[in-house]
């Protein structure tokens, strides 16, 4: 038997004491605040501002966990997240929502798994209670257990440790990528074919940043990995990866990147991989427009915000290009689906009436292909009654349980017929993509 390599878990135990439950106490460990933040978090919370006061320690936390992930590298950060053009340049700030930052924290050992839904439900709650009150004026407010669990959560995910450090196994994963042959150590590529299907994605992801943007002995290490991985991995790879593969060829040629032509395309061929390289730009205007609308999906007000992007996709055209489906999928279906708070109507039947117009060859390939690698989609079923419920209602509209789906785990989240089992199958699925499955190698 071989487990593979395992996901890295950040040792969080301890940090915030279990004898810290007051408000002061718990702000006491917070060691990322100034003296002053935590002046004006325990004041507005023993005014009642609670409201004020999350808002306030939001923006200190997600500031922290921005910071720290950005020492990952801007550019890597946009491939793990699909993001097209994003340069090494550009401002972490503008690149990651809320959502992004935790997801990615989450990948790259951050915080755990319970930290990250933590501050998931805590983002929410912030958002539904600031949209609530552009909506229904004092329709309601946050109440004191919401606002301590919340502080709780932001304090022991982020603001407890004096520096929020991305996992030393991670900083490891990718040097050994970047500074070593694989192609001596059967070993290393032998426990990454028998590991979880997010290690592939984050060894691509990882292999064509570098790609795009290294030069000298990194490029050229690269470049072997690339040559000595594609073919072990190539014929169990989900096409969202060989697209991505295609893409960054197609964008080294066109920027003259000769060493990395020749490299990806040495690549390409050892596995027959040249119609994944895109023909033209008409697939990255489709990804740029999907990111817009996960954009405005995971911001505060996006019930208002998600209508524009939405409509600005539905009327590039009626056929989204094979390499930009995944991401068109993932942004549509997060629109239809919405949160547990509701969804955008406007901008759900935008959504909706893009996805009536899809013929059923991309519908099975999106639930073959991707969704089992969605995990946004996936983590809105996992998580959420409301969207889980949705999910009903897209399965019957579209006739997705008439549709020829061969990914057993896929048939059998379609074929669900109430909540309990929905939840339970796409449990399955979020759990085998970030976990390897305990079996022999092939």
């Amino acid at each position: 038997m071989n487990n593979g390599m395992t996901l890295w878990k950040p040792d969080n135990q301890g940090l915030l004491p279990p004898s810290a439950k007051t408000l002061k106490e718990i702000v006491h460990h917070a060691v990322q605040l100034k003296t002053g933040d935590k002046r004006q978090i325990v004041s507005a919370f023993e005014s009642g501002h609670y409201e004020m006061g999350l808002n306030f320690l939001w923006l200190r936390t997600i500031a922290a966990l921005k910071k720290e992930l950005a020492k990952v590298g801007v550019s890597l950060l946009g491939e793990m997240l699909g993001r097209v053009g994003v340069s090494e340049d550009a401002d972490v700030e503008d690149l990651l929502t809320s959502r992004d930052a935790i997801r990615l924290a989450r990948e790259l050992g951050v915080v755990t798994e319970t930290d990250a839904l933590r501050l998931r439900h805590t983002y929410e709650i912030i958002t539904h209670f600031n949209q609530l009150a552009v909506e229904e004026g004092d329709g309601g407010e946050i109440d004191i257990t919401e606002a301590m669990s919340s502080l709780k959560a932001c304090v022991m995910a982020v603001l407890v440790k004096p520096r929020v450090d991305v996992a030393t196994d991670f900083i490891e994963f990718r040097k050994a990528l970047e500074s070593e042959s694989f192609a001596a150590n059967e070993k290393m590529i032998t426990d990454l074919k028998s590991s979880p299907y997010f290690f592939w994605k984050l060894t691509i992801d990882i292999l064509m940043d570098s790609a795009k943007n290294s030069t000298g002995a990194k490029l050229e290490h690269c470049l072997i990995n690339t040559n000595v991985l594609l073919p072990r991995l190539w014929l169990d790879l989900r096409e969202t990866e060989k697209w991505r593969i295609g893409r960054t060829y197609a964008e080294v040629y066109s920027e003259g990147k000769k060493a990395a032509t020749s490299g990806l395309k040495q690549a390409l061929m050892k596995v027959q991989g040249f119609d994944f390289v895109p023909e033209n730009l008409r697939s990255d205007t489709f990804l740029t427009a999907a990111q817009e609308i996960l954009r405005a999906h995971d911001g505060m007000y996006n019930f208002y915000s998600e209508p524009a992007p939405t409509r600005n996709l539905a009327q590039l055209g009626t056929s989204i290009p094979v390499p930009a489906l995944p991401g068109c999928m993932t942004a549509l279906l997060s629109v239809v689906l919405g949160n547990e708070y509701g969804v955008s109507w406007e901008a759900s039947g935008i959504a909706s009436d893009v996805l009536q117009k899809l013929s059923n060859e991309r519908w099975e390939y999106y639930l073959n292909q991707v969704l089992p690698a969605d995990s946004r989609v996936l983590a809105k079923l996992v998580s959420y009654p409301r969207p889980r419920a949705r999910w009903t209602k897209v399965v019957a509209r579209y006739g997705l349980s008439q549709l020829q789906i061969k990914e057993r785990g896929c048939s059998m989240l379609v074929k669900a017929q109430n909540d309990s089992d929905i939840m339970k199958h796409a449990g399955k699925l979020y759990h085998n993509y970030y976990n390897a499955k305990n079996t022999k190698n092939k």
